[in-house]
């Protein structure tokens, strides 16, 4: 495929991939915002530049490549952002003068007070964390973020009640150990280790 069509035919606005560019933009501003992605028009040309290269001759369902590719991309962009701020709050407990870095001062994140998450960076850490595990757990952690009932859980996934909250604990340890990777931390955290 043509770079010129690719980019007409999905990548300007108003085709469908720039739709799903702008809102993964809109949502996850404040994440990218510690990234060199400053605007929509930044993840467009990752996009562009990831999928010029691409050969499309092997593509039997170009259209689902694409959109598939896009949304995949967006994924790695957001996760690169989360590490990026990850270490961006590291190196701000370095600091030792009473200047700001990057807005946040350095009693802001002092091992006194733990770098809270947000709703959008939460949201985006257990989505980059389903992402990882598998089906099952994937499908425990939905029933769980709905509050679903434990009984109801239980018959929904044909486990016994003692199972359900085995594979729950677990859950929530990978869970813990996984924000912990990504540089949050949080007393509750605690009584995982």
């Amino acid at each position: 495929m043509d770079i010129q069509i690719l980019h007409q035919k999905y990548l300007r606005e108003g085709a469908a991939g720039y739709a799903v560019m702008r809102r993964f933009y809109s949502r996850y501003t404040d994440v990218l915002a510690h990234s060199t992605i400053v605007s929509v028009d930044d993840v467009v040309h990752e996009v562009f530049v990831s999928l010029s290269k691409t050969d499309f001759t092997k593509v039997q369902n170009v259209e689902h490549y694409v959109m598939r590719a896009i949304k995949l991309h967006c994924w790695s962009l957001l996760d690169k952002a989360i590490r990026l701020k990850a270490l961006v709050v590291e190196n701000t407990n370095d600091v030792d003068s009473d200047d700001t870095v990057l807005g946040a001062s350095k009693a802001d994140t002092s091992a006194d007070h733990p770098t809270e998450l947000d709703g959008m960076e939460l949201l985006a850490c257990v989505n980059l964390f389903k992402a990882q595990v598998g089906l099952k757990e994937s499908r425990l952690l939905n029933l769980l973020i709905d509050e679903t009932p434990r009984s109801e859980m239980a018959a929904l996934l044909g486990l016994k009640m003692n199972t359900l909250d085995t594979n729950i604990r677990r859950l929530r340890i990978q869970l813990v150990e996984y924000l912990k990777g990504m540089g949050y931390t949080y007393k509750a955290f605690e009584k995982f280790d």
